[in-house]
């Protein structure tokens, strides 16, 4: 009789998930993997979508890839790399090509939390992988509406299946391990060999683990259409904007775009916002514009888990779950790294490795 081969239950399309199906059916191609998705497209946070509005595809938020970003760089073609990065202060109007002493405009940026109170192991971390801050490393790829076709669309081939609109409610346990998944249109008994990853955010892994609930903080992404390409100084595509309403600008095509980091719940009218930030990118170019362009606002509330010292003390020490046939993925589970887009390969590399080992 034929030995029937183990199925991986990854739940989540996100970035996370989707690396835990391409580095399974990579190393392990007799391995069956299915992917549930509870939205109805690919990519989590990390995807396009087509816009009614605007009648052309925005991406759910501006993402940046660094050339030090070892397992997302190579989603970048080499003349597609930004080399040169602006940071313009508000306060005295200047501009300045130096890092250092906008460290911390750069750490909020990586860790969606204010400089000042971002774990220090986590900074560690990413000096580790960033420095010596050398010409190669610090190139710059912002997402230019291509994020699903640049790099969901990639992996999902990795997936031998993928469930739409299918949500996990439960997790059946039986002798201490997981028996039976129950989603919200079908039940999925698991087999003696199975493996179930969950790379899923914190807030709703914690509905169905013992994971402690983290505090998050929130991203706006505000989006502008103009009649023609606006241009930015000396011809940059992306300026850092310190002691402003914004942290960066991101200009490609017709498209401007706005990304607003560590957000609380200070921002009652997105509105009004989104035009104040008009006038801070009129000061920039110093022009008064006779109107404020169409704009799109989205607020991700809770983008991140928050990186400060408590919320980092606080992760995961690893992949594994109360179930030994159960395991987490997503750039929180990481502990002592910032959460973003290389974090979250990391840590499906993490939970497959730690999986396929028990």
């Amino acid at each position: 009789m034929e030995k029937k081969h183990a199925t991986y239950h990854i739940i989540g399309a996100g970035l996370a998930g989707l690396s835990c199906a391409r580095i399974l059916k990579q190393k392990y191609p007799w391995i069956h993997t299915i992917v549930y998705e509870a939205a109805d497209a690919p990519g989590g946070r990390c995807r396009s979508y087509q816009d009614d509005d605007f009648s052309q595809v925005l991406d759910c938020a501006t993402h940046v890839i660094l050339s030090a970003n070892r397992e997302m760089r190579h989603f970048v073609k080499s003349d597609e790399w930004e080399k040169k990065c602006l940071f313009w202060n508000v306060k005295d109007e200047t501009l300045s090509s130096k890092l250092l002493p906008f460290k911390d405009h750069i750490l909020k940026s990586c860790c969606n939390t204010k400089a000042e109170q971002i774990s220090s192991e986590i900074v560690k971390s990413i000096i580790k992988q960033t420095f010596p801050w050398l010409p190669y490393k610090r190139k710059i790829y912002f997402s230019k509406h291509d994020l699903s076709q640049r790099i969901i669309n990639l992996l999902t081939p990795f997936a031998d299946e993928i469930f739409y609109g299918t949500k996990l409610l439960k997790i059946e346990t039986q002798f201490g391990r997981a028996a039976q998944l129950d989603f919200n249109n079908r039940q999925v008994e698991l087999g003696a060999d199975d493996k179930v990853i969950l790379a899923l955010d914190n807030r709703n892994c914690a509905k169905l683990l013992k994971v402690e609930p983290l505090a998050h903080n929130g991203i706006i992404n505000i989006f502008y259409r103009t009649s023609q390409k606006i241009f930015l100084p000396h011809g940059v595509s992306f300026v850092a904007v310190v002691n402003g309403i914004a942290d960066w600008i991101f200009v490609h095509n017709n498209i401007l775009g706005v990304t607003i980091s560590a957000v609380g719940e200070d921002y009652v009218n997105l509105q009004d916002l989104a035009r104040e930030v008009w006038q801070e990118l009129d000061k920039l170019r110093g022009v008064t514009s006779a109107f404020v362009p169409p704009f799109k606002v989205l607020y991700h509330k809770h983008a991140t888990i928050a990186q400060d010292t408590d919320a980092n003390a606080r992760r995961p020490e690893n992949a594994g779950t109360q179930y030994p046939n159960v395991f987490i993925a997503g750039d929180w589970t990481m502990k002592n790294y910032p959460c973003c887009m290389e974090t979250a390969v990391l840590s499906a590399k993490r939970a497959v490795s730690e999986a396929i080992k028990s």
